[in-house]
């Protein structure tokens, strides 16, 4: 899936509200276990493992990095269908992170 240059306004979110839908959000901050397919230099998460549950990514929303001193954080608001969660990676410790999940 190739990324397109970064537009604020495309952030998964903004403009949560858009579709007259109260969605909330909510912080996790947990380690998971993603499953990634590599095409073309890209990370494209596909599944990954939260509480014992498989969630299967249909859709990477959005990509961005952020920086946190030396590491890189590779971030991603994926879609599994039903909910949108935001998962990154740490160029440091090389392990994966659910972020937030909107629901």
């Amino acid at each position: 899936m190739p990324y397109s240059s970064f537009s604020p306004k495309a952030r998964w979110d903004r403009h949560i509200h858009e579709t007259g839908e109260e969605k909330s959000s909510t912080a996790i901050g947990r380690r998971i276990e993603v499953l990634v397919w590599f095409k073309n230099t890209r990370a494209n998460p596909r599944l990954f493992i939260w509480n014992n549950n498989k969630y299967k990514i249909k859709e990477i929303t959005y990509y961005w990095q952020e920086r946190r001193g030396q590491e890189t954080l590779h971030c991603f608001s994926v879609s599994t269908g039903l909910d949108l969660y935001q998962i990154s990676f740490s160029s440091v410790s090389l392990s994966w992170r659910l972020d937030k999940v909107i629901s």
